[in-house]
């Protein structure tokens, strides 16, 4: 017994501390563990930085900031991982044993709450089947509230745990019992799959973007998405058997070229898939905070200042508002420019008492792109940036 649990620490560390934990219920490993962790984290080190980088495929020129983030999220695209030694709550959200579900395996669903969840299961079974889809929507609403709190700090290192949840979903072996081959005689696929395999040919996967999508609801997207990949559990394990028989090993230059030979384009399809959908998500959680805080701020006094807030929603499709408040009566114009400073449309061009004021834009007519607002009276004058996205 004891060479099997060693043999699985090496090759499957992703898993084992769950698996040690739940089934030997001692100590004495955890150490090993631990350090076994630093070496064999493989998608952290190559998988997770690619999807966490190549977010700015699609988030550009949208979302302009990702020209800084981008680099920021990849090289922190395995602290997740990295917390697994010091924080015991971190291991279960890395994956979801979703066949472990009899209501999966029957309907191909379960519930999306996890109260409920608990109440027909149990905690302690919902907690050894691994929390991934929840720990995905907690990043997310972590994120919303950075973004609400205008704490970019914060924000980028959550999109980074947030990129590495979704990345983890996209990697099918982290989403299934047979997480290691345990079950179809393939033990070591895991670390084979996303480590070697990935790390031999990350040059080979290159891809592109799409066009940004808001999402509705989050929690219905983020458990659809893991269904959808579910879809690639026997494709992984499939070729690796082919691999393996084409070779006669598991090992060699041979066997690698065969595995991904027949995994390649599946495999980049995942990894196109993670970057996408979580630069979408990060858009929403952007929009619902800029709206959040829009909300929050109409139901407050507002000392009277000369003030240009900034449109919201934004980026936005094809409607936006701007809101600004004058503390005197004065001359004012506000006016729409693109990105050549050429005028597009006037919005206000008249004298107007003191106040607050809101004016709707269209965008309609325009093409997608970067455009700018310019408030202007006889004392005060400010300029802001505003994203049409269609």
């Amino acid at each position: 017994m004891l060479p099997l649990i060693l043999y699985k620490i090496v090759v499957n560390v992703k898993m084992i501390i769950k698996k040690t934990l739940k089934f030997l219920r001692i100590n004495f490993f955890l150490p090993i563990v631990i350090f076994f962790s630093y070496l064999f984290l493989g998608w952290g080190y190559v998988g997770h930085s690619i999807i966490n980088y190549n977010t700015i495929l699609t988030a550009l020129p949208q979302m302009e900031f990702f020209d800084s983030w981008a680099s920021i999220m990849a090289a922190h695209g395995s602290d997740a991982d990295n917390r697994k030694s010091s924080d015991p709550t971190e291991s279960p959200k890395h994956y979801i044993d979703i066949d472990n579900y009899p209501e999966f395996v029957t309907n191909g669903v379960i519930l999306q709450n996890f109260d409920s969840l608990v109440a027909l299961h149990g905690y302690s079974f919902v907690m050894d089947q691994g929390i991934l889809p929840w720990a995905i929507i907690a990043a997310y609403d972590s994120l919303q509230s950075a973004f609400e709190k205008d704490d970019w700090d914060s924000a980028v290192l959550i999109a980074a745990d947030l990129g590495h949840y979704i990345g983890d979903s996209h990697m099918p072996l982290h989403i299934t019992r047979n997480y290691n081959g345990q079950y179809t005689n393939q033990y070591g696929v895991h670390s084979r799959y996303e480590s070697n395999l990935i790390s031999k040919y990350q040059d080979q996967i290159k891809y592109s973007g799409d066009s940004l999508q808001y999402i509705d609801n989050i929690h219905d997207y983020v458990f659809n998405m893991i269904y959808d990949n579910y879809n690639y559990v026997d494709s992984v394990l499939y070729a690796d058997s082919l691999a393996h028989a084409f070779a006669g090993n598991t090992t060699d230059t041979v066997y690698y070229n065969k595995f991904w030979q027949v995994a390649k384009n599946f495999t980049i399809g995942l990894f196109k898939k993670a970057s996408y959908r979580l630069t979408c998500v990060i858009y929403t959680a952007l929009v619902n905070a800029q709206n959040n805080v829009s909300n929050i701020a109409e139901t407050k006094d507002i000392p009277l200042d000369f003030i240009l807030y900034q449109n919201y929603p934004n980026p936005f499709n094809p409607v936006t508002r701007i809101k600004y408040s004058i503390n005197a009566s004065q001359n004012v114009t506000l006016k729409i420019y693109d990105i050549q400073g050429k005028e597009i449309e006037t919005l206000v061009n008249r004298e107007q008492p003191a106040g607050i004021y809101e004016v709707n834009f269209d965008g309609n007519k325009l093409c997608s792109g970067i455009y700018f607002y310019k408030l202007k009276t006889d004392s005060f004058i400010e300029t802001k940036k505003m994203i049409l996205l269609k």
